[in-house]
């Protein structure tokens, strides 16, 4: 075995699909998205999960974070299984152990940048000097020190993106899920944001999914997974050490 492969089999299987499937009902048709779809997300890894439009990577993604439940299969973090838990697990699950990050941001337009960023820990009622010194502190681990007092309008693409990631980590989440977070940035934006998302991951240890369409964006991650005709495949790509 190789130092890489030893290095992976040592880290912890943070969360994994077992054999989903997920299907969507129109008034035509059946649609079937995912399809015995297995994989493992392992802690402190940057995950990329690519594919060809409507694939279904988005609704991996949702099925992951507690979003979505499959119609088959299991998910389980930490090896216990998030949809059948007792009611209300699923809110306090995504709540306490899951961020996201979309590809419009979804920033309240009417509020700061910090205001935005300390938003999901007032939703969990955290003291509101505890969480502005949280929000704080992670907009300037983005680069955003000098734009906190900023709304949205004000902000360029890739500046509402990190206050988007921002606002993601500001309830510590174990597992960050991020979708096509980089569709509506230029390279440059686009790269600066891979390259913060890597200073997180090396800093904090943060794990993060990342769908994406863009090669140039995967090429950077530290494995890819590829999603084809509802099943994820391994690509060739190794681990970043």
């Amino acid at each position: 075995m190789s130092d890489l492969e030893s290095g992976t089999a040592e880290r912890e299987c943070l969360i994994e699909a077992v054999n989903v499937d997920k299907s969507y009902t129109t008034q035509r048709e059946v649609i079937h998205v995912l399809a015995q779809t297995s994989l493992q997300v392992l802690k402190g890894e940057v995950l990329g999960i690519v594919g060809a439009s409507g694939v279904g990577k988005s609704t991996l993604l949702h099925v992951l974070g507690g979003l979505d439940k499959p119609l088959k299969g299991s998910v389980l973090f930490r090896g216990e299984d998030i949809y059948k838990q007792s009611n209300g697990y699923l809110e306090n699950f995504r709540n306490g152990h899951i961020g996201f990050v979309f590809q419009f941001f979804n920033l309240l337009p009417d509020f700061s940048a910090l205001e935005n960023a300390m938003f999901p820990a007032l939703i969990r009622n955290q003291d509101r000097r505890l969480a502005r010194e949280r929000a704080e502190y992670l907009l300037c681990e983005v680069g955003m020190k000098d734009r906190m007092n900023h709304k949205p309008g004000e902000l360029s693409g890739g500046e509402s993106q990190r206050v988007a990631l921002a606002r993601a980590l500001v309830n510590q989440p174990d597992l960050l899920l991020a979708d096509e977070p980089t569709g509506n940035l230029d390279y440059h934006a686009s790269d600066q944001l891979i390259e913060l998302i890597r200073k997180l991951n090396h800093e904090f240890d943060q794990t993060f999914v990342i769908v994406t369409h863009s090669q140039r964006v995967a090429r950077k991650l530290d494995r890819v997974m590829e999603l084809v005709d509802g099943k994820v495949s391994p690509s060739s790509q190794n681990l970043v050490i």
